[in-house]
């Protein structure tokens, strides 16, 4: 809230002022804005908790309706002596019940309440309480003495010492007046010499840039003077708002009587003098508010200058400010843990990190051009911090500041060897740092401080992602490493925050982190990829580098113990399964161009997912995993079974559409094998979860296997050169045979015990056809009839072979169903015998004349009057059919 007060301050100061000036004064009035609504606050929930602690009024008892005596009978005296003797709780008068409806009673009236003054409404109590109206005054009268300052320069004849002494001279009666009012009325006289002190500020730095006082060494001494009076009084009277108010005027009064122009020395000069009042401060007291208003505006306006009226001439002052304020703020971070017990109670995040960010941001601007310079003053930061690391180890106070420095140092020691290669800023800094907030925000349980570091991190992935967008190959050993650091930063919060289990979204937290993470390696992966392999290695580079992606979650999660660490593990079966995929389409098998070796290393690292991972996944992202993993290796293995056998004949050669069929049959028998086992005895990894290899993962094997038969029934004629076609024992027919055996094993197998019984329809279709399939094919063979949809319809030899085939399998199904009396493959059977009619009745009575179309007819004319005889319909003759016979048609 303080900075949402900061940041609409300065923008509504800046909109009316249309200057830098009025965005400073509107943020400063935004920060007194927020003060006094928390001071209220606090307040307002004093008296609340008074309120609550006092006794309540009391309430008059309410007299009760006088009923008319009820006649009672005489107790017994036996009765009356023993109650006698009892204790009697007292009667309440029952009122006699009426035949008339009772009217509502009208509630009892209130009880009288002592008389008490009118409150005041909330807000005045809060205005009134906060000294709302003392410090909007004290804000005014600072603005007009401002502006006093600066009409006096311009207009008023009187001498320029006299107009400064006058406005001095106010400054020194508001401290007089305060000092003195500092028992009677504490807050009011805090408030009165916090602004005598920026009125003292406005003076002298109002006699150097308009009178131009010299020498500046005495105006220095005047500055640090006030100073260290206004540090004194705050600290003798334990004021921190005395502190604020001396601050905020301090440091807005060079800003109030700028005109654009002027030494940039000066007035850096005179803010680190202010520092140095802030320091004092701090050797006695911790303040936070007091140390953030001194950093922000310092960096505020040093940040300023850099963007806007830097020149390299001005570069020894700048370097020369810089070493001060690391060293003035950073004095300031450590000096309250000189007295704390409690590390976590103490350190201050804004400081610890935010000097170390502003000032290598300012020190990258100020080396720019030279990239060695640049990763030297890394270096020498790194040092530094690496040197007050050692100095804070032996004092319990400074535990978390001593992980906190040698983290910094490690930071800024990552830094040389990127900045000494390219001269871009560092992305990765910037994650490692956000890592450290987050760290510290969890030992501190500061949100704020963990949100921080949440941004750190978003901001250093976003920087990489500008600077690769650049195109500039000469950056690539840069880019690498900071998407590297960016990773680890991302899996090192990770695991700061799932070892927290305090919040509840601390989890969720974390993983995303570690999706954040994974997604940096496979950048960096990326430009390994672009940058270094050559096109014909890219592909089992790419699949190796997967492998070794999920080898390090996975080593992760076996360190650590941390399942959350291999969740982007889930994703490792459909990368490596599309990979192999495109490793097909670019170089015609999965094993081709070194997929021999990169393959199989994706392999293990999905064993280990499944063996470690998988287990803590939900039930459904396990089973899915599971099942996938097995179709994944049954496609591959059937990618790379055709590019084995495509050249062994033509291109509709037998053993071409074998090469398909042979890893995935294996794998569902092998299934269906293991399903007879026990569950320990079951084979690696189906014992893992044995319901989704036999249920889903065989089923959608069971379904390729389908299609297969009746693609491949369809589109190849079943040579197999050099061996001739022979009916069933061609390869062909072998391969459609066992695809259809394991299809009807795993729907009679347990795991399809669900489904119902007509699905063995669909093997029995698939059968049909292939029997149809293979009279064409001995046509094709051994007649010379073409093998394709024309050819059939036009020979007169196949159009008579399959009216005697349909006739004979309606036979054989009718037979069947009145043996076993089921009338479903009699019905079957009756409907395959009807097409057979329709068949002869549309196609075949053309060129009825012919031998074939004879023969045709009087084959199936006799095969339906033995069908007619020996198969009649199951319970015709009044035998029961089966349980499983369907129900006569009526």
């Amino acid at each position: 809230m303080a900075i949402v007060a900061l940041l609409l301050g300065a923008l509504f100061g800046g909109i009316a002022a249309e200057s830098l000036i009025g965005a400073f004064l509107g943020a400063a009035v935004g920060w007194l804005f927020w003060q006094q609504m928390q001071q209220g606050r606090r307040i307002a929930s004093l008296e609340q908790q008074l309120l609550a602690r006092a006794p309540a009024p009391a309430v008059a008892a309410q007299p009760a309706a006088v009923q008319a005596p009820v006649a009672m009978p005489e107790p017994a005296p036996e009765l009356t002596k023993a109650a006698s003797t009892v204790p009697v709780p007292p009667v309440i008068a029952t009122p006699v019940a009426s035949s008339q409806p009772p009217r509502p009673t009208p509630p009892p009236p209130p009880a009288p309440t002592p008389r008490r003054p009118i409150p005041m409404p909330a807000w005045a109590q809060r205005i009134a309480a906060a000294n709302t109206i003392v410090k909007v005054g004290l804000a005014m009268l600072f603005l007009g003495l401002a502006f006093l300052a600066r009409f006096a320069a311009e207009n008023v004849t009187l001498p320029l010492e006299v107009r400064l002494a006058g406005i001095g001279a106010t400054g020194v009666a508001l401290l007089t007046i305060g000092w003195r009012l500092r028992v009677r009325s504490r807050g009011y006289s805090l408030l009165l010499q916090g602004g005598g002190v920026a009125v003292v500020y406005l003076t002298l730095f109002a006699a150097v840039k308009l009178a131009g006082l010299q020498p500046l060494a005495l105006v220095f001494a005047l500055m640090l003077s006030v100073s260290l009076l206004a540090a004194l009084l705050a600290v003798k009277q334990d004021a921190q708002a005395l502190a604020v108010v001396a601050a905020l005027g301090g440091y807005a009064t060079p800003l109030l009587l700028s005109t654009g122009g002027g030494a940039i020395a000066m007035l850096l000069g005179y803010y680190l003098v202010l520092g140095l009042g802030v320091a004092l401060v701090a050797w006695f007291k911790h303040w936070p508010r007091l140390n953030l208003i001194a950093f922000g505006f310092t960096a505020l306006i040093a940040s300023a200058w850099g963007l806007t009226g830097y020149t390299p001439a001005d570069y020894a002052v700048a370097q020369g400010f810089l070493i001060a304020f690391w060293l003035l703020f950073t004095a300031v971070l450590l000096m309250p843990g000189r007295r704390a017990q409690e590390p976590e109670r103490w350190l201050q995040s804004t400081l610890l990190f935010g000097v170390p960010v502003f000032g290598s941001g300012m020190q990258y601007a100020l080396l720019k051009p030279d990239s060695m310079a640049i990763a030297l003053a890394a270096l020498l930061i790194g040092a530094a911090y690496v040197g007050l690391a050692a100095w804070v180890r032996r004092r319990p106070a400074h535990a978390l500041v001593f992980e906190a420095f040698i983290a910094l140092g490690a930071v800024f020691g990552t830094l040389v060897i990127p900045f000494a290669l390219s001269a871009e800023a560092t992305a990765g800094a910037w994650a490692l740092e956000g890592a450290g907030a987050v760290w510290l925000g969890l030992r501190q349980r500061r949100l704020r401080v963990l949100a921080s570091g949440l941004a750190l991190m978003a901001l250093g992935g976003f920087t990489l992602v500008w600077s690769m967008s650049q195109g500039d190959a000469s950056h690539a050993p840069s880019q690498l490493l900071n998407a590297l650091l960016i990773a680890a930063a991302g899996l090192g919060a990770a695991r700061f925050l799932g070892r927290d289990d305090s919040r509840p979204w601390h989890a969720g937290v974390a993983f995303a982190l570690v999706g954040w993470g994974a997604l940096w390696l496979a950048v960096a992966a990326g430009i390994v990829l672009d940058q270094w392999v050559q096109a014909p290695h890219e592909w089992a580079v790419s699949v190796a580098l997967v492998a070794s992606i999920s080898a390090l979650l996975l080593g992760m999660q076996a360190l650590w113990r941390w399942p959350t660490a291999a969740w982007p593990t889930s994703l490792l079966l459909p990368v490596w399964g599309l990979l192999g995929i495109l490793g097909t389409v670019l170089h015609g098998a999965p094993l081709s161009a070194g997929g021999i070796w990169a393959l199989p290393l994706v392999w293990a690292a999905q064993a280990l997912v499944l063996q470690r991972t998988a287990p803590h996944w939900p039930a459904l992202l396990r089973n899915a995993t599971h099942a996938g993993s097995l179709l994944a290796f049954a496609l591959l293995g059937a990618l790379q079974g055709r590019h084995w056998t495509a050249d062994l004949g033509d291109p509709g050669s037998a053993w071409g559409w074998l090469g398909w069929l042979l890893v995935p049959t294996l794998l569902l028998a092998a299934v269906l094998h293991q399903q007879k086992c026990l569950p320990e005895r079951q084979a690696w990894p189906l014992r893992l979860a044995p319901a989704a290899y036999a249920q889903a993962g065989a089923a959608v094997l069971s379904l390729a296997l389908a299609a297969w038969v009746l693609i491949a029934n369809w589109a190849s004629p079943g040579s197999a050169q050099p061996l001739p076609y022979i009916p069933v024992l061609n390869p062909l027919d072998l391969g459609i045979a066992a695809a259809l055996l394991a299809v009807v094993a795993w729907l009679r197998s347990p795991a399809a015990a669900k489904l119902p019984i007509q699905m063995l329809a669909v093997p029995a279709g698939l059968a049909f056809l292939w029997l149809n399939g293979m009279l064409i094919r001995c046509f094709h063979h051994w007649g010379g009839v073409p093998y394709h949809v024309d050819g059939w319809l036009d020979s007169r030899g196949v159009q008579t072979g399959l009216a005697l085939l349909w006739s004979a399998l309606a036979l054989v199904l009718m037979l069947l169903g009145t043996r076993r009396q089921q009338r479903a493959p009699w019905l079957a059977g009756a409907v395959l015998l009807g097409a057979v009619v329709l068949k002869l009745m549309v196609f075949d009575l053309q060129g009825s004349g012919t031998v074939l179309r004879i023969v045709s007819f009087i084959g199936v004319g006799v095969l339906m009057l033995v069908i007619g005889y020996v198969a009649p319909l199951p319970g015709a003759s009044g035998s029961a059919g089966s349980p499983r016979d369907e129900k006569p048609p009526v």
